[in-house]
């Protein structure tokens, strides 16, 4: 099909993250990569009425594109109609940001169609995972717009991580179960009820999970070894973060011991938790260093 100077498309990768879940809602950093294994990507054709291609969050969709409108205070005749049609690769459920994909690929559409200006992509894209989460933290858009490795705080925003030749050597398998974001995040604030003594303190440990984690990246491009060992110690700290909050089920513990039973240095959920993918970290002697996600 021809494209007009009316069309419109974009894609946009799914995200994984190493460090900060649930932490970075209240103020800690995250460090979080782009996952370009899995996309999204959003085409759209002017017509005089909208019309959206079946779509898992066909529901949203409408919604989404009213709620931006109001966001920018644009008025509804600025965005008339149009065919939206929307191919996701990206898991819903996984941890793999589907939701941020959505809402980043909406925001940049209404900005293109509204003529609004393109700083308004991450709020407005933040503003929209709203709708799904309650309560964004804006990580998982962040990442996800700018394509690159993060580090991420709500106080000091996006820091893009050093450019890496090496790359850790991270793998990604399927539990196969899948969690819901605004009931994992619920879950945590009901375990920080019942434990107000350990609450700050095991934010903290994900924090520092992160900054270790940081470390062991940047150090792994001089001295696998060692930064290996930084990574392995923050992965674990963080997954035992999730253990805390209780998003592990026996299930799921039952696949990580599997997991490091075979041979995995460490291994951690990636996303909201009770479910979702695993990244595992496996010893990067022997196998191919100069990968990325």
């Amino acid at each position: 099909m021809t494209a007009r100077a009316s069309d419109f498309s974009i894609q946009l990768p799914a995200k994984w993250v190493l460090t900060g879940e649930h932490s970075v809602l209240r103020g800690r950093t995250a460090i979080a990569f782009p996952f370009p294994r899995y996309s999204l990507k959003l085409m759209y054709r002017e017509q005089d009425s909208i019309s959206i291609a079946p779509n898992p969050f066909q529901s949203q969709i409408r919604k989404l594109i009213e709620i931006a409108m109001k966001f920018l205070k644009v008025p509804g005749n600025a965005f008339p109609g149009g065919e939206v049609e929307i191919h996701s690769e990206i898991p819903i459920g996984a941890g793999l940001g589907s939701s941020a994909a959505l809402c980043a690929a909406i925001a940049r559409l209404v900005l293109w169609k509204t003529r609004s200006d393109l700083s308004m992509w991450v709020p407005l894209a933040t503003h929209l995972e709203d709708f799904f989460h309650g309560k964004s933290s804006g990580m998982d858009v962040n990442v996800i717009i700018h394509g690159a490795p993060v580090a991420f705080s709500i106080a000091r925003g996006t820091e893009r991580l050093e450019s890496s030749r090496l790359f850790p050597a991270f793998e990604w398998y399927d539990s196969g179960f899948r969690g819901n974001t605004r009931d994992c995040i619920e879950r945590v604030l009901h375990w920080q009820k019942k434990n107000p003594h350990l609450k700050e303190s095991v934010d903290d440990q994900m924090h520092e999970a992160g900054v270790l984690a940081r470390e062991g990246i940047h150090e792994f491009q001089r001295d696998q070894e060692s930064g290996e060992s930084k990574i392995k110690t923050a992965m674990e700290s963080a997954q035992n973060c999730f253990e805390q909050w209780g998003l592990v089920t026996p299930e799921l513990l039952t696949q990580k011991s599997d997991l490091l039973r075979q041979g995995a240095l460490a291994v951690k959920l990636t996303g909201a938790g009770l479910g979702g993918f695993w990244v595992a970290l496996w010893p990067s002697s022997g196998r191919g260093l100069d990968k990325r996600s």
